[in-house]
């Protein structure tokens, strides 16, 4: 009787540190702002946008924000949000994370099993290094952010058979010049990720919204950056 106390107790201790360890995330719709780089109205367009692009799909593309990664890769939590959260349609596994992590400056795109036949990895390569990392490499991370969800949404369409409703405007390709670290001060970064801890949510989402699909089948395929 005492061993089988024992084994109980080490169960549930094994059940709530997976439960602590888990990723929570408080999303808007399709966005979960946690490190506050969006405006509202770019929170709303972005959302509309990629609502239709379940309705007509089945296809969830989520959009994440961290102040830090908490001492996990980039990799680890793309894959933790897209099975955790059950993105994709049930049985379509068609799913998406576009995740940047300010702290360490690390962003990752990480696309379901559905989606790997059909959208090839050197594609998401070319958003992030031409479209994304060029406009966080200038501090810029709200166009950054705005211009690679267009562009990934439009590539998910595509893959999926089905033309969407754009709302909002993407920004243009980003210019050639880039600004490096040395041109932000130091206390910059840390007071940033103070804010986006401590900065109160905003509005919620309003379209009718009613949650991702269950899918949430994710091998590891995508690609990372830095800046």
């Amino acid at each position: 009787m005492v061993k089988k106390s024992w084994l109980y107790v080490l169960v549930l201790l094994v059940l709530l540190s997976a439960r602590v360890d888990a990723i929570t995330l408080k999303f808007n719709g399709f966005i979960a702002d946690e490190a506050n780089l969006l405006s509202d109205e770019v929170e709303n367009d972005l959302n509309m946008t990629l609502w239709d692009l379940q309705k007509k799909s089945g296809a969830d593309l989520v959009v994440v924000t961290l102040p830090s990664l908490n001492g996990k890769t980039v990799e680890e939590v793309a894959l933790d949000i897209g099975r955790s959260y059950k993105l994709g349609a049930v049985g379509k596994n068609n799913g998406m994370v576009y995740l940047t992590a300010l702290s360490e400056r690390r962003m990752r795109i990480e696309q379901g099993l559905g989606l790997e036949k059909k959208i090839k990895v050197s594609t998401l390569e070319n958003i992030m290094n031409k479209d994304i990392l060029p406009y966080y490499k200038q501090n810029d991370y709200e166009r950054g952010i705005r211009r690679g969800t267009y562009l990934l949404a439009q590539t998910v369409a595509e893959a999926e058979g089905v033309t969407i409703k754009k709302q909002g405007v993407c920004p243009s390709a980003p210019s050639a010049r880039t600004s490096s670290r040395s041109d932000v001060p130091w206390w910059i970064w840390p007071l940033a990720i103070i804010m986006a801890i401590f900065s109160p949510r905003r509005r919620r989402f309003g379209s009718g919204f009613g949650g991702f699909g269950g899918g949430g089948g994710f091998g590891g395929s995508g690609c990372s950056g830095s800046w």
